[in-house]
């Protein structure tokens, strides 16, 4: 995968985490969408170790690294070697940072971006009435362990950049994978473990500070 492609699947990852203004989780959710997102309503911040998984074709990419969340709408995903890198938002712009390219492409969030997925529950503003025509509800029975809670989402317009989306729950009801399946065949998919909530993150975390010298790429918005 190219450094324009990881740019293109994290932005589209990381706009869906910013909140649509005004929007609550509805009464008529299913209940296990309900009480996720209530779940994360009340977090303030949130951090979790995660695995990112793309297929597309043949091939697979995957990485892990750790991400960090922050109301309203600030987060930072750091990427273990060997192909470090740091994807950022401070609420106003977002960022990759690629140390081995010394470059940073910078980029304006929009709210009005049309590409969304429940990653928005994270910061406590998603709407699954607006965002799916329906959403579906599954248990799956797993040997030697606890029923796993599912939730299908599908679009309600073409333009959303998804054509389905699961969402996995644990035990405990926390967020455990994401998979987002694409129109041209794409599967991204985002497996979360070791959450904390509600635990101090220093104000640093989130602005980028790189070594002099880096260049910096203003693209257009998204």
């Amino acid at each position: 995968m190219t450094r324009a492609e990881v740019w293109l699947g994290t932005t589209l990852a990381v706009l869906v985490f910013l909140p649509r203004a005004g929007s609550h989780p509805p009464s008529s959710e299913p209940g296990p969408a309900r009480s996720l997102a209530q779940r994360y309503n009340r977090a303030r911040t949130l951090q979790a170790r995660f695995v990112q998984r793309y297929t597309f074709g043949r091939t697979t990419r995957i990485e892990s690294g750790s991400v960090y969340f922050q109301k309203p709408a600030r987060m930072r995903w750091e990427y273990d070697p060997p192909d470090a890198k740091v994807f950022l938002s401070d609420g106003r712009d977002v960022y990759l940072y690629v140390p081995g390219e010394r470059q940073v492409s910078r980029r304006p969030v929009r709210e009005s971006a049309d590409w969304r997925t429940p990653f928005g529950l994270l910061l406590g503003r998603v709407d699954f009435k607006k965002l799916f025509s329906r959403v579906e509800t599954k248990t799956t029975h797993r040997p030697a362990q606890p029923p796993l809670t599912q939730l299908r989402g599908l679009p309600r317009s073409p333009r959303q950049g998804f054509t389905e989306v699961w969402i996995d729950l644990n035990p405990k009801g926390q967020l455990e994978r994401i998979e987002i399946r694409q129109p041209d065949g794409a599967l991204m998919e985002f497996h979360f473990r070791d959450w904390r909530e509600n635990q101090p993150l220093p104000p640093d975390l989130f602005r980028l500070r790189v070594p002099r010298g880096t260049v910096w790429l203003d693209m257009p918005p998204a």
